[in-house]
Order: C-alpha cells, then structure tokens, then sequence
C-alpha cells in the first residue's frame, strides 16, 4: 500500500517525530511505500518528496512560534495556517495527482499546516486517519491546562472559558484568535471529514465521546516501543538514580521533581539519592531549573545531562533505579515510559489522565499526585528505600512492554485499519464541505 504521512515537522523534535520516522520504517519493512508531506525546514531529514513541502511560517529555521521574527508577512501567514491555507492545499492536491497514495496517515496538522490539508485529501477522494497526539482539536492551549492545572472547560464545545482565563500563552489576543479559529473549524465540518481518529489511550478514547466523536470514528492503538533498541542493561549494571528523560517543558512537570528532590535531601540527608535529566527543551526554563537546582544546594544531586540519541537513552534509562514523570498535562502515552519500560526501569509517575492507565500502581511502578511535590518526595523516599521491590517490577514493566507495545501489534492493527478503509469498511457518513476563497482569514 502508498500511504501519504503528514506531519508538520519532519525531523526528529520530540514524541510525534520519533513516531512519525519509527512508524514509516516499521511500514516500509513490511513492504508499503511512505510518502512524506511537511514543511520545508532546515533540520529536516533528506526526502525524495521534500520539493511537495510548503514553505515554512517565518524562515526556515524559525520551528516554533517562540522563534519567529514579528514582521508583517509571518504574522499573516501564521493566522492565515491557524484557520486555513491555500497554498496547503495546492501542495497536498498535486502531491497525490502525481504520487497516487491509496491512504492519508495524518499526525500534527493543526496551526502549522491547518485543515486545509484534510479538505484537499478528501477531494481526491483519499481516506484520512488521524492519530492524536494532544487535545488541539478539543482545546484551545491543545493541552487542557490552565494555570498548571487540568482543564476540561472547553471540551464540551463552548470555547469561551479559554478566552477569559487566557488560555493561549497567557495572551487575550492570542487565546481569541485560537479560540475563533476552532470555532471556525468547527463551523466549517472540518473534522467531520476524518475518517479515524486513531487514540493511544483508553483515556483519550474517552475524552473524545465526551467532546461528541462517534464511537465508530475511534480506534485506540497503542504507541510501540523498539524493545531491541530500548533494552535491559546487564545485571551488573549499577541501578544509582533516579532518572526525568523528556522535553524540558514546564508542562512536563520537571520543577515539580527538583522540588521533591530538595524535600527528599532535607528529609533524608542520609539517602544517597541522585537525579540525572536527559533533554532538552525551551532555555528560559532550562535555566529556571538550573536555577532551582543552585539555590535549593542540589548541586551535587542533580546532573543535566543533555539530549541523548536512542542508544545513549537505553543506557540512561536502563541504569536508572526509577524514572519520574511528573507531567501537569493530561499526556497520552510518553515515551518516557514505555522506553523506561523496555529498558527494565519501573515509572513514578503522575496520577493525571493516562497516566494510570499506562503504569501500574504497585507493578509497573507507581503513582504520585500530581502536581504535588511532598508526595513525589514521600514516593521517591518510598521507593529508593525498596531497591530489590523495584527490581522485581523493572521485570514486569520489560514483560509489559513486550507484550503491550510491541511493534508488531501496532503495526498489524495500523494495516487492519488501513485494509478497513481501503475497502470502505468503516468509512464515516460522506461529508460535503467547501474551502474557503483565497481571501479568508
């Protein structure tokens, strides 16, 4: 099968990335052909389809928003993305005229390439599969956050309560335009051309019934994890430290884990305890961390270690005793715990979202609320006094991975979706909807 893949960025940045390049080999392995649309940046990896890429919003090593210039002709070409793009739309049009794929897999699109890519495959009469990675679709902020706190006001459909707390970088401006845009979207049925959305969690599953998707147009496929490549270290390995491997974003929770690691230090000044963090991520809080970890005299307890590549992360992730995930958001499935898994390493994780339903109290690893340092510090206190108990669940959480989120049960379920698709099998009610002119938004 030709299965086109969309995705706004198309190097290796984060979750959706690595997911996006695992998923296209593992697929090709199998014997299908992926064809590639995204935009054109500078650390994009080489592609034989690259030419079909639309131009970036600012130049093309401005990624995020954060790093745009504010002239005139970005402001207009992100708000013009934000509710809908012309020149999406000829790309995506001409790349199936000539490249002919049977199926659209699409992973992030909104802001950056907009639902203008959706209403151009469905013209040619494509399926589309979406798989979610975040609430955009529900949620203005796109993570159900507000004042570091989960947030499900918007999910119901009325979109006011992000305008009125400033949902959107703090911003009224910002939070309106956001807030109208998917409103517009909204009007427009955009998202009633999506065949499937593909879910990576029971959670999300349920997040969307409850913002009106039909039970029909949802199918929960875990993420894989490359358990040849995320492996156990060898038993003579030393387990020494707690492990945060991630982005190092403030939604991420990180602080929270410094934190608790000041506390754990003042209330057991005897427990040899050490946190290593892999990552990298937005430099004002990379240095507030920094920060944190100076005036708390963490200094000798806590070591950035930097973004790793997969083998070095095997290496991070299987020597750790324990690996943390303090996210504040409602996250569907992180990496961070299913390589900790695959590596033999159990999870301390937060009991927000998916979070519980991805580790298993007292199995897999364990639980803490979110949000709340003191009891991050009394789990972790709890935990590094128990090595041999965490060592008996590094096993578990290895099985886990295994059996759960192998890669061969995702993409066996993928190819049954797309077979279902291809054959009209669970194709939604057809919709007609309308681009607008050039000249909108």
């Amino acid at each position: 099968m030709k299965i086109l893949i969309a995705n706004y960025r198309y190097f290796v940045s984060g979750g959706p990335e690595r997911y996006l390049f695992n998923v296209s080999d593992g697929l090709t392995a199998r014997g299908h052909k992926l064809v590639p649309f995204s935009i054109r940046y500078s650390q994009n990896e080489p592609s034989p389809y690259s030419h079909y890429f639309v131009e970036p919003l600012g130049s093309a090593d401005e990624v995020t928003f954060a790093e745009q210039r504010r002239t005139i002709g970005t402001l207009w070409r992100t708000t013009r993305r934000l509710f809908y793009a012309p020149d999406v739309e000829k790309a995506v049009t001409r790349l199936v005229a000539e490249e002919r794929p049977q199926i659209a897999y699409i992973l992030h699109y909104l802001r950056k390439l907009s639902p203008s890519l959706i209403v151009a495959l469905k013209r040619t009469g494509l399926p589309v599969v979406v798989r979610l990675s975040d609430y955009a679709m529900l949620c203005p902020q796109a993570h159900c956050l507000r004042d570091e706190l989960p947030c499900t006001l918007c999910i119901g459909g009325d979109l006011l309560p992000s305008v009125r707390n400033r949902c959107v970088q703090g911003s009224t401006n910002a939070s309106v335009l956001n807030a109208v845009a998917t409103w517009y979207h909204r009007r427009r049925r955009y998202f009633d051309l999506i065949d499937v959305f593909v879910t990576t969690t029971q959670f999300m599953h349920k997040m969307m019934l409850e913002a009106g998707v039909p039970e029909r147009r949802l199918r929960c496929i875990p993420t894989p994890v490359d358990g040849s490549r995320f492996a156990p270290q060898p038993e003579a390995a030393q387990k020494s430290y707690v492990a945060y491997a991630g982005a190092l974003r403030r939604i991420k929770g990180v602080h929270v884990l410094v934190e608790a690691f000041a506390m754990l230090r003042r209330r057991r000044p005897d427990l040899d305890a050490r946190l290593r963090i892999a990552g990298a991520g937005e430099p004002q809080y990379v240095d507030q961390l920094r920060e944190q970890v100076a005036s708390s005299g963490l200094h000798d307890a806590v070591e950035f270690v930097g973004k790793l590549g997969a083998p070095q992360l095997s290496d991070f992730l299987g020597r750790a005793a324990l690996s943390v995930v303090p996210s504040l958001w409602y996250e569907n499935l992180p990496n961070a715990i299913l390589e900790s898994y695959s590596c033999g390493t159990p999870v301390l994780a937060a009991d927000l979202g998916s979070l519980p339903e991805c580790v298993v109290d007292g199995e897999s690893g364990y639980l803490f609320r979110g949000g709340d340092a003191r009891d991050l510090a009394e789990r972790l206190e709890y935990c590094l006094d128990r090595p041999d108990e965490l060592a008996g669940m590094g096993l578990a959480a290895r099985r886990l991975a295994q059996d759960v989120y192998s890669p061969q049960k995702h993409l066996e379920s993928l190819e049954r979706l797309f077979a279902e698709l291809g054959a009209g099998q669970c194709s939604p009610r057809a919709v007609t909807c309308d681009s607008p002119p050039p000249s909108a938004a």
